[in-house]
Protein backbone atom coordinates (compact mmCIF):
# COMPACT_ATOMS: atom_id res chain seq x y z
CA UNK A 1 0.00 0.00 0.00
CA UNK A 2 1.20 3.16 -0.84
CA UNK A 3 1.51 5.94 1.82
CA UNK A 4 1.91 9.57 0.86
CA UNK A 5 5.07 11.61 2.13
CA UNK A 6 2.96 13.59 4.26
CA UNK A 7 1.31 10.89 6.12
CA UNK A 8 4.69 9.05 6.80
CA UNK A 9 6.05 11.96 8.30
CA UNK A 10 2.89 12.26 10.27
CA UNK A 11 3.52 8.90 11.62
CA UNK A 12 7.14 9.37 12.20
CA UNK A 13 6.20 12.44 13.90
CA UNK A 14 3.96 10.89 16.29
CA UNK A 15 6.30 7.36 17.38
CA UNK A 16 9.39 10.77 18.24
CA UNK A 17 6.24 12.65 20.39
CA UNK A 18 5.22 9.32 22.00
CA UNK A 19 8.62 8.44 22.83
CA UNK A 20 9.11 12.31 24.29
CA UNK A 21 6.15 12.33 26.21
CA UNK A 22 6.79 8.36 27.98
CA UNK A 23 9.39 10.47 29.55
CA UNK A 24 12.38 7.14 29.63
CA UNK A 25 15.13 9.52 30.59
CA UNK A 26 12.94 11.15 33.83
CA UNK A 27 13.60 9.00 36.87
CA UNK A 28 11.05 7.20 38.29
CA UNK A 29 9.10 8.31 41.54
CA UNK A 30 10.13 6.84 44.70
CA UNK A 31 7.53 4.90 46.11
CA UNK A 32 7.56 4.99 50.27
CA UNK A 33 5.17 3.14 52.84
CA UNK A 34 4.95 5.23 56.04
CA UNK A 35 3.47 2.87 58.75
CA UNK A 36 2.20 4.68 61.96
CA UNK A 37 0.65 3.63 65.23
CA UNK A 38 -2.83 4.84 64.48
CA UNK A 39 -4.13 7.70 63.12
CA UNK A 40 -6.38 8.43 65.52
CA UNK A 41 -3.76 9.99 67.35
CA UNK A 42 -2.99 13.65 66.03
CA UNK A 43 0.60 13.29 66.94
CA UNK A 44 1.31 10.17 64.54
CA UNK A 45 -0.89 12.33 61.44
CA UNK A 46 1.15 15.24 62.09
CA UNK A 47 4.64 13.02 61.68
CA UNK A 48 2.99 11.24 58.72
CA UNK A 49 2.66 14.29 56.26
CA UNK A 50 5.42 16.29 57.68
CA UNK A 51 7.37 13.47 55.87
CA UNK A 52 5.43 12.89 53.02
CA UNK A 53 5.75 17.21 53.08
CA UNK A 54 9.50 17.07 53.12
CA UNK A 55 9.87 13.97 50.10
CA UNK A 56 7.70 15.84 47.81
CA UNK A 57 6.89 15.10 44.62
CA UNK A 58 9.48 12.83 43.61
CA UNK A 59 8.17 10.71 45.96
CA UNK A 60 4.56 8.20 45.91
CA UNK A 61 3.67 8.11 49.76
CA UNK A 62 0.95 5.60 51.47
CA UNK A 63 0.49 6.30 54.89
CA UNK A 64 -1.07 3.62 56.91
CA UNK A 65 -2.13 2.85 60.39
CA UNK A 66 -1.52 0.05 62.89
CA UNK A 67 -4.88 0.71 64.73
CA UNK A 68 -2.31 0.24 67.88
CA UNK A 69 -2.12 -3.54 66.64
CA UNK A 70 0.89 -5.17 66.09
CA UNK A 71 -0.60 -8.05 63.63
CA UNK A 72 -2.40 -5.66 61.51
CA UNK A 73 0.85 -3.55 61.32
CA UNK A 74 3.05 -7.08 59.96
CA UNK A 75 0.27 -7.67 57.92
CA UNK A 76 0.51 -4.16 56.58
CA UNK A 77 4.47 -4.63 56.41
CA UNK A 78 4.02 -7.73 54.12
CA UNK A 79 1.89 -6.19 51.77
CA UNK A 80 4.00 -3.06 51.09
CA UNK A 81 7.15 -5.74 50.70
CA UNK A 82 5.23 -7.27 48.31
CA UNK A 83 4.32 -4.05 46.04
CA UNK A 84 8.15 -3.95 46.02
CA UNK A 85 8.09 -0.51 48.39
CA UNK A 86 11.60 1.73 47.76
CA UNK A 87 11.39 2.17 51.57
CA UNK A 88 9.58 1.84 54.87
CA UNK A 89 9.19 4.06 57.67
CA UNK A 90 7.67 2.86 60.75
CA UNK A 91 6.48 4.10 63.96
CA UNK A 92 6.11 0.24 65.52
CA UNK A 93 2.67 -0.80 67.13
CA UNK A 94 5.04 -2.98 68.97
CA UNK A 95 8.80 -2.81 69.77
CA UNK A 96 9.66 -6.59 69.90
CA UNK A 97 6.93 -7.75 67.53
CA UNK A 98 7.82 -5.29 64.80
CA UNK A 99 11.50 -7.11 64.61
CA UNK A 100 10.00 -10.24 61.84
CA UNK A 101 8.65 -7.55 59.55
CA UNK A 102 11.50 -5.54 59.74
CA UNK A 103 14.18 -8.60 58.77
CA UNK A 104 11.71 -9.61 56.05
CA UNK A 105 11.85 -5.93 54.50
CA UNK A 106 15.49 -6.62 55.06
CA UNK A 107 16.00 -9.83 53.05
CA UNK A 108 14.19 -8.41 50.14
CA UNK A 109 16.23 -5.50 49.97
CA UNK A 110 13.83 -2.58 51.45
CA UNK A 111 15.70 -0.20 53.41
CA UNK A 112 13.85 0.58 56.46
CA UNK A 113 13.55 3.67 58.72
CA UNK A 114 12.18 3.77 62.35
CA UNK A 115 10.50 7.36 64.09
CA UNK A 116 9.58 7.95 67.45
CA UNK A 117 9.39 4.31 69.24
CA UNK A 118 12.85 2.09 68.11
CA UNK A 119 12.50 -1.44 67.17
CA UNK A 120 14.47 -3.70 69.77
CA UNK A 121 15.39 -6.83 67.45
CA UNK A 122 18.89 -6.75 67.41
CA UNK A 123 18.52 -8.83 64.25
CA UNK A 124 16.79 -6.16 62.55
CA UNK A 125 18.11 -3.62 60.29
CA UNK A 126 17.65 0.18 60.27
CA UNK A 127 18.74 2.91 58.60
CA UNK A 128 17.38 5.57 60.53
CA UNK A 129 15.84 6.17 63.68
CA UNK A 130 14.36 9.84 64.14
CA UNK A 131 12.99 10.49 68.33
CA UNK A 132 12.10 12.45 71.35
CA UNK A 133 15.13 11.80 73.63
CA UNK A 134 12.01 10.06 75.51
CA UNK A 135 14.21 9.21 79.12
CA UNK A 136 15.71 12.52 79.12
CA UNK A 137 10.92 13.81 78.71
CA UNK A 138 10.56 11.16 81.62
CA UNK A 139 12.91 13.25 83.61
CA UNK A 140 11.64 16.14 82.84
CA UNK A 141 7.82 14.63 83.77
CA UNK A 142 9.65 13.87 87.42
CA UNK A 143 10.72 17.05 87.71
CA UNK A 144 7.17 18.74 86.71
CA UNK A 145 5.51 15.98 88.98
CA UNK A 146 7.88 17.23 91.98
CA UNK A 147 6.86 20.84 91.33
CA UNK A 148 3.23 20.27 90.80
CA UNK A 149 3.63 18.37 94.57
CA UNK A 150 5.64 20.97 96.27
CA UNK A 151 8.02 18.47 96.49
CA UNK A 152 5.85 16.65 99.63
CA UNK A 153 5.22 13.32 99.65
CA UNK A 154 2.43 11.31 98.68
CA UNK A 155 1.02 8.26 96.49
CA UNK A 156 0.90 8.55 93.24
CA UNK A 157 -0.02 6.50 90.00
CA UNK A 158 1.68 5.85 86.48
CA UNK A 159 -0.33 5.23 83.34
CA UNK A 160 1.68 3.53 80.48
CA UNK A 161 2.23 1.47 76.94
CA UNK A 162 5.08 -0.94 77.17
CA UNK A 163 4.73 -2.09 73.82
CA UNK A 164 6.06 1.30 72.71
CA UNK A 165 9.95 1.65 73.37
CA UNK A 166 9.68 5.35 73.40
CA UNK A 167 7.02 5.07 76.52
CA UNK A 168 9.21 2.67 78.28
CA UNK A 169 11.96 4.98 78.17
CA UNK A 170 9.51 7.61 79.76
CA UNK A 171 8.46 5.84 82.51
CA UNK A 172 12.30 4.73 83.22
CA UNK A 173 13.52 8.17 83.37
CA UNK A 174 10.46 9.64 85.54
CA UNK A 175 11.04 6.47 87.99
CA UNK A 176 14.53 7.67 87.99
CA UNK A 177 13.93 10.94 88.96
CA UNK A 178 11.27 10.20 91.63
CA UNK A 179 13.72 7.21 93.04
CA UNK A 180 16.70 10.15 93.49
CA UNK A 181 14.22 12.62 95.45
CA UNK A 182 13.01 9.40 97.35
CA UNK A 183 16.74 9.06 98.47
CA UNK A 184 17.67 12.69 98.90
CA UNK A 185 18.01 12.75 102.86
CA UNK A 186 16.00 16.26 103.15
CA UNK A 187 13.03 14.14 101.50
CA UNK A 188 12.98 11.26 103.78
CA UNK A 189 9.66 12.76 105.36
CA UNK A 190 8.64 13.81 101.99
CA UNK A 191 8.52 10.34 100.12
CA UNK A 192 6.54 9.98 96.55
CA UNK A 193 4.95 6.40 96.42
CA UNK A 194 4.42 4.49 92.64
CA UNK A 195 1.51 2.80 94.29
CA UNK A 196 0.55 1.39 91.13
CA UNK A 197 1.49 0.72 87.27
CA UNK A 198 -0.90 0.34 84.71
CA UNK A 199 -1.72 -0.12 80.61
CA UNK A 200 -3.23 2.96 79.38
CA UNK A 201 -3.07 1.21 75.71
CA UNK A 202 -2.20 5.08 75.20
CA UNK A 203 -5.67 5.92 74.94
CA UNK A 204 -8.09 7.58 76.65
CA UNK A 205 -11.49 5.22 77.53
CA UNK A 206 -8.69 2.84 78.69
CA UNK A 207 -6.67 5.34 80.95
CA UNK A 208 -9.82 6.49 82.37
CA UNK A 209 -10.75 3.10 83.54
CA UNK A 210 -7.62 2.28 85.11
CA UNK A 211 -7.56 5.80 86.78
CA UNK A 212 -11.21 4.80 88.63
CA UNK A 213 -9.87 1.47 89.34
CA UNK A 214 -6.57 2.99 91.05
CA UNK A 215 -8.97 5.56 92.69
CA UNK A 216 -11.42 2.98 94.47
CA UNK A 217 -8.18 1.53 95.63
CA UNK A 218 -6.25 4.56 96.89
CA UNK A 219 -8.53 7.46 98.08
CA UNK A 220 -5.90 9.67 99.02
CA UNK A 221 -4.10 9.45 95.38
CA UNK A 222 -2.43 12.78 95.00
CA UNK A 223 -0.61 12.37 90.78
CA UNK A 224 -0.55 10.48 87.86
CA UNK A 225 1.89 10.76 85.20
CA UNK A 226 0.34 9.06 82.14
CA UNK A 227 2.67 8.58 79.03
CA UNK A 228 0.79 10.26 76.46
CA UNK A 229 -2.02 12.91 75.97
CA UNK A 230 -4.82 10.87 75.44
CA UNK A 231 -4.00 8.87 78.75
CA UNK A 232 -3.73 11.95 80.76
CA UNK A 233 -6.93 13.19 79.51
CA UNK A 234 -8.69 9.77 80.22
CA UNK A 235 -7.37 10.23 83.89
CA UNK A 236 -8.39 13.38 84.51
CA UNK A 237 -12.05 12.82 83.25
CA UNK A 238 -11.99 10.23 85.80
CA UNK A 239 -10.44 12.72 87.93
CA UNK A 240 -13.27 15.16 87.48
CA UNK A 241 -15.86 12.55 87.64
CA UNK A 242 -14.40 11.79 91.39
CA UNK A 243 -14.35 15.67 91.91
CA UNK A 244 -11.10 15.31 93.17
CA UNK A 245 -9.47 17.95 90.77
CA UNK A 246 -8.15 19.86 93.86
CA UNK A 247 -6.06 16.51 95.26
CA UNK A 248 -4.76 15.19 92.26
CA UNK A 249 -2.14 16.71 89.91
CA UNK A 250 -1.64 15.17 86.59
CA UNK A 251 1.30 15.10 84.35
CA UNK A 252 1.23 13.87 80.64
CA UNK A 253 3.71 13.45 77.39
CA UNK A 254 3.32 14.79 73.87
CA UNK A 255 2.28 18.27 74.04
CA UNK A 256 -0.71 17.60 71.88
CA UNK A 257 -3.01 20.45 71.05
CA UNK A 258 -5.73 18.52 73.44
CA UNK A 259 -2.93 18.45 75.67
CA UNK A 260 -2.27 21.80 75.41
CA UNK A 261 -5.19 23.00 75.91
CA UNK A 262 -5.91 21.02 79.11
CA UNK A 263 -2.68 22.40 80.15
CA UNK A 264 -3.92 25.62 79.69
CA UNK A 265 -7.25 25.56 81.41
CA UNK A 266 -5.30 23.57 84.48
CA UNK A 267 -6.74 20.29 84.02
CA UNK A 268 -3.18 19.15 83.33
CA UNK A 269 -0.30 20.27 85.25
CA UNK A 270 1.82 19.89 82.86
CA UNK A 271 4.03 17.89 79.88
CA UNK A 272 7.36 17.05 78.06
CA UNK A 273 6.29 18.21 74.65
CA UNK A 274 7.47 16.70 71.50
CA UNK A 275 7.73 17.61 68.19
CA UNK A 276 5.93 15.26 65.85
CA UNK A 277 6.56 17.45 62.58
CA UNK A 278 10.46 18.01 63.19
CA UNK A 279 10.36 14.27 63.42
CA UNK A 280 8.66 13.64 60.46
CA UNK A 281 10.64 16.42 58.64
CA UNK A 282 14.20 15.13 59.83
CA UNK A 283 12.90 11.38 58.33
CA UNK A 284 12.18 12.90 55.01
CA UNK A 285 15.68 14.37 55.16
CA UNK A 286 17.30 11.20 55.79
CA UNK A 287 15.12 9.24 53.62
CA UNK A 288 16.29 11.58 50.38
CA UNK A 289 20.24 11.40 51.73
CA UNK A 290 20.39 7.70 51.63
CA UNK A 291 18.72 7.39 48.55
CA UNK A 292 21.76 10.30 46.94
CA UNK A 293 23.79 7.85 47.83
CA UNK A 294 24.84 10.12 51.19
CA UNK A 295 25.86 8.71 54.49
CA UNK A 296 23.10 8.44 57.11
CA UNK A 297 23.46 8.52 60.84
CA UNK A 298 21.97 5.74 62.31
CA UNK A 299 20.14 8.08 64.90
CA UNK A 300 18.55 11.52 65.88
CA UNK A 301 17.38 12.27 69.15
CA UNK A 302 15.49 15.49 69.65
CA UNK A 303 15.25 17.33 72.77
CA UNK A 304 11.70 17.48 74.90
CA UNK A 305 11.08 20.56 76.38
CA UNK A 306 8.62 21.01 79.71
CA UNK A 307 5.32 23.07 79.07
CA UNK A 308 3.18 24.83 81.53
CA UNK A 309 0.15 26.92 82.24
CA UNK A 310 2.22 29.84 81.76
CA UNK A 311 3.08 28.90 77.99
CA UNK A 312 -0.17 27.56 77.26
CA UNK A 313 -1.29 31.25 78.21
CA UNK A 314 1.15 32.70 76.25
CA UNK A 315 1.01 29.99 73.09
CA UNK A 316 0.11 32.07 70.17
CA UNK A 317 -1.27 28.69 68.62
CA UNK A 318 -3.96 28.29 71.17
CA UNK A 319 -5.28 31.99 71.04
CA UNK A 320 -8.60 31.60 69.45
CA UNK A 321 -9.07 27.88 70.77
CA UNK A 322 -11.59 27.45 73.15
Amino acid sequence: MNRSPGLCLLFLFALLWGGCAQGPDEPQKKTVGILVQTTVNPFFLDLAEATQKELGEGYEVTILGGDNNADRQSKQITDLIVQEVDALLITPCNANAVGASIRDANAAGIPVFTADTACLDSDAKIVNHVATDNLKGGELAGEAMIKALDAKGGKILILDYEQAESCQQRVAGFRKIIEQHNNAPQNANAQIDIVAQLPSKAEEPTARNQTKDALNANKDLIGIFAINDPAALGAVAAIEEANLQKQIKVIGFDGQKIGKLAIRDGRIYADPIQFPKLMGKLSGEYMKAYFAGQDVKPTHMIAPQLYFQADALADASLKDEK
